[in-house]
């Protein structure tokens, strides 16, 4: 069976309408331009969920939710990418096509679907073994299990033997046999030797009770393994496959998800006994990263579920370190609404033996209690660092730079970047500009530039009180006056920004020019402006909007907006565009509009871009170092000037 053509995704989102397809699942009503309706991913009272029929688009402005029709119904009923597009082709009257592949495309999907069968039957056979496994049973009765919690989250054992496996998959020394079970890493192969010239193969779990790893459809993709006596490692995970990357999984999400949104959070824990020891303690909304550190794909999961997160940490310097790299990868997808706590354990105790030793109210109260985003941060920045000396309060500004950076322009942000700078003995503004988070001036004043020899500023223009001359000293001519240039508004970058990510077909179509004009635009707003405007525009240059391959136009309809949301979601700065795209959801504009909107843009950077260089060239004549080019261009430039 062939791939489906990319060309044939757009249009059927463009022919099927987003309404109708989440309207059969969510009561939506009319908003303005849009619809909305009470998220079906989380529980919310007030309706936060909306969706666009001009952009076949929905977005839950609460957990984050977003995605075309396709992205709605995978989420929704648990469909498969494949199975939701032929599900939409029928209603829409549609079959679907599919294009050649090639030979790596072929082995790529038989891969997962061997290894996918592959990881399901080792996880039944595992799950078989722990019947007749004592010492198992008896840890996990030790740990206060139930069968109940054990049969939740399928737990089982993995015999203290070599080639266990062969029982359900076969001789190891078949390698047709053996290949699944090492791509998927259920066999260890051993290089060989003088001694040994066959490779020997053989379980890499032996004698451990087995946590099986689920995906967001509840299909095994890896495993845990816990040994039962002492030895190292304690804990062993399935290595990257082709199935399973640690920082795109949490242990338990697939079993938590309900008891996460009707608790309204989730608790994160260190470990897989963590989280089933947990549930049995009566907190099922708990999960667990797997032996890696907390990733910003981890919090992007879990903000899709709930709108709190309560990370769950050792108190040792450990468990320090664990939390300053989840709150790292918070930053980037905080917003006001969200809420992220950090608890941190006595060094004796983890959740499970806290909650044995003091109760299940005294854990409740611990997380309600737990360090605010806020004061976690605080205490980051200015650890190790005396606030009552300039060195010390000097060291703090430092360390909070490169957070305050991460974090998008939010209300939080405002509020603790005003508190850092309480704390510190300064201004909010003294910080702001020291952080890089506002635009310094481009021209000093005439206060500032007196006295001061001539140095470049940003835009070219030399600020200057007298003329030094070799050998002559000051020239007793006046000084030049300084002449500001023309700043470009802040809001040309931003519409640009707004423009583009609706239209990406005219991101793609811009010349070098251009692109060098909306460039220094979005550097002239911020860093943060620049660094969105290039890899918009790389995005935009990737996406095929080709209907097929003899179409002479590209597609700009609401399936090339749907696709090209996708594709960003998938982008490093996905945290970035999640923010712009909120505010071009209740956006009316259409591909004619748009397209003279961006053109207006264009022509006003342009605009500002002659009057910047000859602002220079006039700075540069008064003060007597022009030269015969930059009075010809200086002439030039007025003609041009005179009839824009």
């Amino acid at each position: 069976m062939g791939m489906i053509p990319q060309s044939f995704i757009a249009d059927l989102l463009n022919r099927v309408d987003i309404v109708d397809v989440v309207g059969q699942h969510v009561k939506l009503k009319k908003a303005g331009a849009n619809y909305q309706g009470l998220c079906p991913f989380h529980q919310e009272k007030s309706p936060s969920f909306s969706v666009s029929a001009t952009k076949q688009f929905y977005h839950c402005f609460g957990c984050g939710a977003h995605g075309s029709a396709i992205g709605f119904l995978m989420e929704y009923s648990g469909l498969g990418y494949v199975e939701t597009i032929e599900e939409l082709a029928r209603s829409a009257g549609l079959t679907v096509p599919r294009e050649e592949r090639t030979a790596n495309d072929v082995a790529r999907q038989q891969q997962a679907l061997a290894l996918s069968e592959v990881m399901g039957l080792a996880a039944d056979w595992y799950k078989t073994q722990l019947k007749a496994a004592p010492r198992a049973i008896e840890y996990l009765k030790s740990r206060g299990l139930t069968g109940e919690v054990a049969k939740r989250y399928s737990l089982g054992y993995a015999p203290d033997g070599w080639q266990g496996l062969e029982a359900v998959f076969g001789s190891y020394t078949d390698d047709a046999t053996a290949k699944p079970l090492l791509e998927g890493g259920l066999l260890i192969q051993s290089e060989a030797s003088e001694s040994n010239q066959t490779a020997r193969r053989y379980d890499r779990f032996r004698d451990r009770v087995m946590f099986p790893i689920r995906n967001h459809k509840g299909q095994v993709i890896g495993f845990g393994g816990r040994i039962l006596d002492q030895g190292e490692p304690k804990y062993l995970n399935s290595p990257e496959t082709p199935l399973f990357s640690k920082g795109n999984t949490l242990y338990g999400l697939f079993e938590a998800r309900q008891a996460i949104r009707a608790q309204e959070y989730v608790l994160v824990c260190e470990g897989y006994m963590d989280v089933v020891a947990l549930a049995q303690l009566g907190f099922p909304n708990a999960v667990a990263t797997l032996g890696t550190a907390c990733t910003a794909n981890h919090v992007r999961m879990l903000l899709r579920q709930t709108d709190r997160i309560v990370f769950a940490f050792d108190g040792d310097a450990a468990g320090q370190r664990a939390a300053q790299r989840a709150l790292e990868a918070c930053l980037p997808l905080m917003s006001d609404d969200k809420e992220i706590r950090f608890l941190f354990l006595p060094t004796e105790h983890d959740p499970d033996s806290y909650v044995r030793a003091y109760g299940a109210p005294a854990f409740e109260k611990a997380i309600k209690e737990a360090t605010s985003f806020s004061g976690f941060f605080f205490k980051i920045v200015s650890e190790g660092h005396d606030l009552t000396t300039p060195e010390g309060r000097a060291q703090t500004h430092h360390a909070a730079k490169p957070l305050f950076l991460s974090m998008a322009p939010i209300a939080l942000r405002s509020q603790m970047l005003r508190e850092v700078a309480i704390r510190t003995s300064s201004t909010a503004a003294e910080l702001e500009a020291f952080c890089g988070l506002t635009v310094a001036p481009a021209v000093r004043s005439s206060n500032a530039a007196q006295g001061a020899s001539a140095a470049p500023t940003a835009t070219g223009v030399r600020a200057q009180s007298s003329t030094w001359q070799p050998g002559k000293g000051y020239s007793k001519k006046p000084a030049a006056p300084v002449i500001p240039p023309p700043n470009a508004p802040m809001d040309l970058a931003e519409q640009i920004l707004r423009v583009l990510i609706q239209f990406p077909h005219l991101g793609r179509g811009l010349n070098s020019d251009q692109r060098q004009l909306v460039l220094a635009a979005a550097e002239q707003r911020s860093p943060n402006a620049l660094m969105l405007m290039t890899d918009l525009i790389k995005q935009c240059d990737q996406l095929d909007l080709s209907l097929n391959a003899s179409a002479a136009e590209p597609t700009i309809g609401a399936g090339a907006f749907a696709l090209f949301q996708e594709q960003l979601s998938r982008s490093e700065l996905a945290s970035m565009y999640e923010v712009l795209r909120k505010r071009v959801m209740e956006s009316d504009l259409d591909a004619a509009g748009a397209a003279a909107d961006l053109d207006g843009a264009l022509k006003k950077l342009n605009l500002l871009q002659l009057k910047n260089e000859m602002t220079a060239i006039t700075q540069r004549i008064s003060s007597g170092d022009a030269s015969d080019a930059d009075r010809a261009r200086y002439r030039e430039l007025g003609e041009r000037l005179k009839f824009s």
